[in-house]
């Protein structure tokens, strides 16, 4: 049986260039926090040349360059690292099968396979045992009281987040006395994701609000625009995923691709 006590775990997090491996989007940065149980053993932040171009979303996001990102190793050139950092380890993410796709995708350019034997899915914990209004690391990091204050970049702070989250978890589920073992999956590379794409859980959240969301977006020509939009759903077309919606600023039907969407909020109930 594990002990949760000196486990080694790798708590791990991903920026990527868009939202889809499936359309060429790839992984720019990865960020793992490694540990002894609760103590940190050592930290690793990558920068990673994805070979393309980030998107107007990712570069809102994670506040990266295209410029500091060409002079970065490729993913082939760091794999070594990562699976000796993996190696024997938990691996913890949030939102797993969005980050792990990313990996699956990078592994199959080599003809190889990722593979995790033991997986924690920090976010389907809280779901299972939580009743929260949203699910993302931010909302979590402030519902447990362990929002990280950490200068460095954007994953590595993701990656501390989800650390102390799962350990803040654990302390308080601990009245059901379950083994660490009964929140372990076993991960598969995946072929097209059946459900539909794996999205970040904010946006995930948001789609499938009911509500209507108002968007910053950007689009071809660099023009960004802010509109309230409504009955969305996502469609992968042949060059990428778009959400389809009504907008009601030209009271028509539109598409907006989904790495050009800048912000999303849901409009809040009287």
């Amino acid at each position: 049986m594990l002990d949760i006590s000196n486990a080694k775990f790798a708590f791990l997090d991903i920026e990527t260039t868009g939202l889809s491996p499936w359309f060429g989007d790839r992984i720019c940065q990865i960020a793992v926090v490694v540990t002894e149980g609760k103590r940190i053993k050592s930290t690793v932040d990558l920068l990673i040349n994805p070979e393309r171009d980030l998107s107007p979303a990712a570069v809102h996001v994670n506040g990266l360059n295209d410029v500091q990102l060409r002079r970065a190793p490729k993913f082939e050139e760091i794999i070594a690292q990562l699976e000796a950092v993996f190696k024997d380890a938990i691996v913890v993410c949030h939102n797993a099968k969005f980050d792990i796709q990313f990996l699956d995708s990078e592994y199959r350019r080599f003809g190889r396979q990722a593979e995790f034997p033991n997986l924690i899915d920090t976010m389907l914990i809280a779901q299972q045992f939580y009743q929260l209004p949203s699910y993302s690391l931010e909302h979590l990091a402030e519902s447990f009281q362990v929002t990280t204050k950490f200068q460095g970049s954007h994953a590595q702070a993701d990656a501390l987040d989800a650390k102390n989250i799962f350990f803040a978890m654990m302390d308080s589920l601990k009245q059901f006395n379950k083994p660490l073992e009964d929140y372990i999956g076993i991960y598969n590379s995946p072929a097209w994701p059946e459900e539909g794409a794996y999205l970040p859980i904010e946006l995930s959240e948001a789609i499938n609000s009911g509500r209507r969301l108002f968007i910053k977006y950007v689009d071809k020509n660099g023009e960004t625009s802010e509109r309230w939009i409504s009955q969305v759903k996502v469609l992968g077309l042949s060059d990428y995923l778009y959400l389809q919606a009504y907008c009601h600023t030209r009271e028509a039907e539109r598409t907006f691709r989904l790495d050009r969407i800048l912000d999303v909020a849901v409009e809040i109930e009287k």
